[in-house]
């Protein structure tokens, strides 16, 4: 490992012991609704933190990333997750807030100049291979396409150009394809799931991702009424719903399910970041399976027990997964 990855790899381990040692990718985003919303407004977790981006940004003040030392180049997911943090500061009032909604625009802007077209489908790119699980760049993203349908309706609230609302619905397709047909569609025990990283292996079904494209299709419904993303969401969570009894290891949560019946633990950040998203789903749709795994595995993130056993698996198989470093600024392994 390089020294960069043995950092990341520490404050991983670090952050199970103090959830306050989090550095910028391992923040703990936590739920920003306290009612089931009826217009655009506060995104579902608070993404604050996710403002104060502390990497290299380019000269429209657009986020960079690298892999290791390789080339910079922009990611959609930490784009639309700085935007959503900027989109934040700008709802809370925080001083400079013209500043705030200023740079937030820009990164909705950027959506507007960068979509692709791929296999008859638009949406965002991600341009690096993922070998371990044979995913070859270019690729679609759940979760960069949802979380960039809610900087695009976010920003339609604040300039009322269509233009946005036109993107997010033209970011629909890729939910209605399968993997092999170009999509993010992949199918769990007969169940469909939105893929955050579209393994023509077999499905990741990673938790987390599923559930930030879930908020994207939400956004439409609520902020338009558009009827194709209320099918899509009701379709996604009613799988979720389904399935969502696979990642619970009884004392922790699974970070997805591409090795199951193998167990992969997440990382506290991880885990906590199920336990508030699936707080948010119960708000949203009144499911008390949601509110019981969300309880479920906060008493596990309290447990010490259930903590050393996690950090334990997360030791031994740490070496699995090293790519979860370098495609989520949103909540951290």
């Amino acid at each position: 490992m390089k020294l960069q990855k043995y950092k990341y790899f520490f404050n991983k381990v670090a952050v199970f012991i103090n959830s306050n040692s989090a550095n910028y990718w391992n923040t703990i985003t936590v739920c920003n609704i306290k009612s089931k919303p009826v217009k655009l407004g506060d995104y579902y977790l608070d993404f604050s933190s996710k403002s104060e981006y502390n990497g290299k940004l380019d000269e429209n003040e657009i986020p960079l990333y690298r892999l290791g030392s390789g080339d910079y180049f922009y990611h959609p997911i930490v784009i639309c997750q700085y935007a959503l943090g900027l989109f934040q500061k700008l709802l809370d009032g925080q001083n400079n807030s013209e500043i705030y909604k200023k740079r937030f625009l820009r990164q909705a802007d950027w959506l507007i100049e960068n979509i692709e077209e791929k296999d008859g489908m638009f949406g965002w790119l991600v341009k690096y291979d993922i070998d371990d699980f044979d995913v070859k760049a270019p690729w679609f993203s759940s979760m960069a396409q949802g979380e960039a349908i809610s900087v695009l309706m976010r920003a339609h609230l604040l300039t009322g150009k269509e233009e946005y609302i036109q993107l997010a619905r033209k970011a629909l397709d890729i939910f209605e394809h399968s993997i092999v047909e170009g999509g993010i569609v992949s199918t769990f025990q007969n169940y469909p799931v939105y893929e955050e990283c579209p393994s023509p292996t077999k499905p990741m079904a990673v938790l987390n991702g599923f559930i930030f494209s879930l908020y994207g299709l939400y956004d439409l419904l609520i902020g338009i009424g558009d009827e194709r993303a209320n099918k899509l969401f009701e379709r996604g969570i009613d799988s979720l719903s389904n399935i969502l009894y696979l990642y619970d290891l009884k004392y922790w949560s699974q970070y997805y399910l591409y090795d199951y019946p193998k167990s992969y633990p997440a990382s506290f950040t991880y885990h906590m970041l199920a336990v508030e998203q699936l707080k948010t789903l119960h708000i949203l749709t009144g499911r008390d399976i949601f509110l019981e795994y969300s309880n479920r595995w906060k008493y596990q993130s309290e447990n010490i027990i259930c903590k050393l056993r996690a950090l334990l698996a997360k030791l031994l198989f740490a070496h699995k997964f090293n790519w979860t470093d370098v495609n989520k600024s949103k909540s951290r392994n």
